[in-house]
């Protein structure tokens, strides 16, 4: 009788035999370059009818560009990009009615932003920005050009502010769960709040979403001041370089816009 084969090379062989293959490895989450995002299929319920939006492309106002990403795009280029997609599949749905809060060249003050969506009787504002975490190292992104980076931080956060009155800021915490709830669902990672202590805290209720905890005086405009609802997703971490790329890709536009969408059918389609 042939001697017993030892433990390692039996288990060799038995995953080598007829019938037996390896398990799959696990997919890296998001960022990683193959890692997947699900285009949901929204569904609106009877009688939604056509919503106002108004988006608004963070930064781009006089003397505020926003961040630098890790090859250097201003901030107020991505949120720009971003909007314009994001405005078109809103759209296409017909259940939506957008408004951009600035185009190509254009530069609005915050204030003009504000006032225009609050005489178009929007039912939501919506800001779209980039986070900047942590702190960032010098890398030259392309021949003589020099940007920061910093690969620990990745993912997205959706912010409210609660000091107002209740009803509008139940209308905010709605919005900013039902965005963070959905962006969760398709892939995208939510961003833990490392770098947000004492400026914004984790909501209670769901993983993602934040809520203003800025010092009087210093706490957001877009936030605080509207009559409206209103939120701010950060889309990602910009200085992240995996998460950077990931966001110029067509795939990564047309998650995002369907996890919104549905987003704002949960945020505005009920009672």
């Amino acid at each position: 009788m042939p001697a017993p084969l030892p433990w390692p090379l039996l288990l060799s062989a038995l995953l080598s035999s007829p019938g037996m293959e390896t398990p799959p490895a696990p997919a890296a989450p998001w960022p990683a370059v193959n890692a997947p995002l699900t285009v949901a299929s929204v569904t609106f319920p009877k009688g939604f009818g056509r919503k106002r939006i108004y988006l608004d492309a963070g930064h781009g106002a006089p003397g505020n560009e926003g961040n630098s990403s890790v090859t250097c795009e201003a901030e107020e280029a991505h949120t720009l990009r971003v909007a314009q997609a994001l405005a078109r599949r809103l759209e296409a749905t017909g259940h939506f009615q957008v408004k951009l809060s600035r185009g190509p060249g254009e530069r609005p003050p915050y204030a003009d932003r504000l006032q225009e969506a609050e005489r178009w009787r929007a039912a939501l504002f919506v800001s779209l920005h980039s986070d900047a975490r942590g702190q960032g190292v010098n890398w030259e992104a392309a021949p003589g050009q020099w940007c920061a980076r910093n690969d620990l931080a990745p993912g997205y956060s959706v912010l409210y502010a609660d000091d107002a009155a209740a009803p509008l800021v139940a209308r905010r915490m709605r919005a900013a769960r039902a965005l963070a709830r959905r962006m969760g669902e398709a892939g995208f990672p939510p961003y833990g709040g490392e770098d947000y202590v004492g400026l914004y805290a984790p909501d209670a209720g769901q993983a993602g979403a934040f809520v203003s905890r800025h010092a009087p005086g210093r706490r957001i405009f877009v936030l605080r001041k509207p009559s409206i609802p209103s939120v701010i997703i950060e889309t990602h971490h910009a200085w992240d370089f995996e998460e950077a790329a990931r966001w110029s890709e067509a795939r990564t536009l047309e998650a995002f816009a369907a996890a919104v969408t549905q987003g704002l059918v949960d945020a505005l389609g009920g009672p």
